[in-house]
């Protein structure tokens, strides 16, 4: 028995989920063995499943809050970074590492980013890849879900939700942050105030050592005091046809589908889909052909 198998049993005694899934993945990426490789990469993609890694919460949060082992579900080799996006890494990393110091000489400063685009490129994903690239958690709050569930009490529950992650590191990212312009009106303008003003207190108070991330795809529609607390701003564009063939191949070659590079770029060519829709069809093309037992081949419509 070696050294990986004691700490994968030691976990398990422990009822160490986590830890004992961190060994799991440690063992079977080292089995070099030929006859074990078909069983190691089907453990290995079991890991990867978002919804069986899953971070227990405190029950009064469940339902506003989620928070996700990246560093057992996020795939990078099947995830296409483009140069925009690359850039933004480097000055997240560089500033987390930064604040860390700053944190020691008293100083706070709000590691903070808000991501705009329109739907589906992928700003939800270019969150967890960044909180797998910094190694921490990926906490997720859908803000426009948290108002329509708990409004009368909004500002309450927001503020159990940062109360939470003032207690762990990770990378806390509110989605659907325009939520609260949005939901302006006549009949609700006085508690959608108090939520604003209440987020932004939030926001105040964040440590040093969480990384902020707001995503929206109406930047138009925020608060500029609310807009003011984010460091940086960065607009999630839809790909070129260049990157899309790029990330469409890595993601092929990952999984182990042959395919034609002319099929690719004539497709990529001819569709005006976002990132999303554009996998969308991948994963169907896939599927239509281990079902028919037919070449890969992506269509587009018309």
């Amino acid at each position: 028995m070696n050294d990986k198998v004691r700490n994968l049993i030691r976990a398990v005694a422990m009822n160490d989920i986590r830890e004992a899934k961190q060994w799991v993945k440690v063992i079977t990426e080292s089995d070099s063995t030929k006859s074990n490789r078909p069983f190691c990469k089907y453990i290995l993609n079991q890991l990867q499943v978002s919804s069986l890694n899953l971070m227990e919460l405190p029950h009064d949060i469940k339902g506003i809050l989620l928070m996700e082992d990246v560093s057992m579900t996020f795939n990078e080799n099947r995830y296409f970074l483009s140069e925009r996006e690359d850039a933004v890494t480097e000055e997240v990393l560089g500033m987390y590492e930064t604040s860390q110091k700053l944190s020691e000489m008293g100083i706070r400063y709000l590691n903070s980013l808000m991501l705009h685009g329109e739907s589906g490129t992928g700003k939800t994903l270019f969150g967890r890849y960044l909180a797998y690239m910094i190694g921490l958690p990926f906490a997720y709050m859908n803000f426009s879900n948290a108002i329509s569930s708990y409004l009368g009490s909004t500002a309450k529950n927001i503020n159990k939700a940062f109360e939470f992650i003032g207690n762990h590191k990770c990378v806390f990212m509110i989605d659907e942050v325009d939520a609260i312009g949005m939901k302006r009106g006549k009949e609700d303008v006085g508690e959608m105030a108090r939520v604003t003003i209440g987020l932004m207190q939030a926001l105040d108070c964040v440590r040093n050592d969480t990384v902020l991330i707001g995503a929206t795809n109406r930047l138009d529609m925020i608060d500029p005091a609310l807009l003011r607390r984010f460091t940086m701003i960065h607009e999630v564009a839809k790909f070129s046809e260049q990157e899309m063939f790029l990330m469409v191949s890595k993601f092929l070659d990952d999984v182990g589908v042959k395919y034609s590079d002319i099929n690719i770029i004539d497709y990529c060519g001819k569709s005006l889909n976002s990132q999303a829709l554009v996998m969308n069809d991948v994963i169907r093309a896939i599927a239509k052909s281990i079902r028919n037992n037919t070449e890969f081949r992506l269509m587009t419509e018309g």
